[in-house]
């Protein structure tokens, strides 16, 4: 992670860093993501800044008709989402190829990615868009799905990649490699394959570890394994996962990337996933720390009474 410091040139420079700003927003133009949408632009507006919504996201406030960019010609320099993390899982895999930082604004519940409040909009925008902010880099995993020789489907994922029955009542029976060596042969409700970032999501509420964000490590861990020996198991980003469904399994698998792209999977396909070769850029203000983060998300050392 980098140091806070100046990076638009002499100090008192008032020529901002970022100059073209693109706004994402979630999809239920809710009270919440109209109010934010409103101070946000507002902000955006007294400072001069050209700003810009994303094509397909309604406008939050109907009489508006802001100016639009596409997310497939990204002409920005930063990108703001409005929403919870689930939004900016959205907005990462379909920016990561353009290099573009993206900052969070959190209208969500949790907020692990998006960690900047509404009330603390004024506070911290003036400093990020003059250059004065936190950058996290963070990679993302990329899964293949092959049936024989053909490819079925591509897709990336910033948190997590999942391999579940379809039928929840049922369990999966699947063989694991790592760089084609066996690591396992398996029964259990399925699998969470997550990189640092995804550890706090779904891998944490499966009883996988905390994976610190600049540490280059995969994490895989079983959901509801029928046995108690399994254990969660981290290795190097460098190496690829191989699962591939058994026979014994009864109905199909299926695979989803963040939770948001899902694929069936029949016996026999093979589901290749390794590191994808484009990260995204994260933007926090300055102060942002991640351990101070952990503390407040997951309410550590509270005081009871």
């Amino acid at each position: 992670m980098d140091d806070c410091r100046d990076r638009a040139g002499t100090p008192g420079d008032a020529a901002p860093y970022f100059k073209r700003i693109g706004i994402i927003t979630k999809p239920a133009a809710d009270l919440a993501i109209r109010t934010a949408f409103k101070k946000l632009t507002s902000l955006l507006d007294e400072m001069g800044i050209d700003w810009a919504l994303e094509q397909s996201c309604d406008s939050p406030i109907s009489r508006m008709q802001p100016a639009r960019f596409e997310r497939n010609q990204p002409d920005r320099d930063l990108i703001i989402v409005l929403g919870g993390d689930g939004t900016l899982l959205n907005a990462a895999r379909s920016l990561s190829q353009w290099d573009i930082p993206i900052m969070g604004v959190n209208l969500g519940r949790l907020g692990f990615l998006v960690d900047i409040r509404p009330s603390d909009l004024k506070l911290y925008l003036s400093a990020i868009l003059r250059g004065r902010f936190v950058e996290d880099r963070r990679f993302l995993l990329e899964g293949t799905l092959m049936r024989g020789d053909t490819r079925v489907m591509n897709a990336i994922a910033l948190n997590d990649v999942t391999f579940k029955m379809r039928d929840p009542a049922r369990m999966v029976e699947f063989e694991m490699r790592i760089d084609g060596r066996l690591l396992n042969h398996q029964r259990s409700d399925g699998v969470v394959i997550c990189t640092p970032t995804g550890s706090t999501a779904y891998a944490l509420s499966a009883g996988g570890p905390l994976i610190a964000p600049d540490l280059p490590a995969i994490g895989i861990v079983s959901i509801c394994p029928h046995t108690l020996s399994y254990r969660p198991i981290v290795i190097s980003d460098s190496h690829v996962i191989e699962i591939v469904p058994k026979a014994q399994s009864r109905g199909g698998g299926s695979v989803s990337f963040d939770g948001q792209i899902n694929q069936p999977l029949e016996v026999g396909d093979a589901l290749v996933i390794r590191r994808h070769h484009h990260d995204i850029r994260l933007i926090h203000p300055c102060g942002h720390d991640y351990y101070t983060l952990l503390r407040t998300k997951l309410c550590w050392g509270e005081q009871s009474g």
